[in-house]
């Protein structure tokens, strides 16, 4: 969806959240998405670790789940900011835009 928004470049994609934090350090990319269910590792442990290792990275968290309570919890492990799955193609572009420049996330 990014990449098909003509701004972005995808310089990683990951299977897992184990493979999401072994990329961004690989990559030092200036924004990464981050699924907040995701196998072997899920979003918000690989969103704390990327936090401790990278602290300047911002993390924007996208899921599914309608619960609230997922999004504190990826939000409080250091996402710069959440999107829901059901609101992708409306909110995601602009909201990585403002992160990738280093602009304040939503209120």
């Amino acid at each position: 969806m990014l990449e098909a928004h003509g701004a972005f470049e995808l310089v990683g994609r990951a299977r897992n959240g184990r493979e999401a934090v072994a990329l961004a350090e690989d990559l030092l990319p200036d924004l990464v998405v981050m699924d907040v269910e995701m196998p072997v590792m899920d979003g918000v442990e690989a969103t704390r670790l990327l936090r401790a290792r990278l602290p300047d990275l911002p993390v924007l968290a996208i899921s599914g789940h309608e619960y609230e309570e997922r999004a504190l919890e990826i939000r409080n492990a250091g996402a710069a900011d959440y999107v829901r799955k059901a609101r992708l193609a409306d909110e995601l572009p602009a909201v990585a835009a403002a992160l990738a420049s280093g602009r304040r996330p939503r209120a």
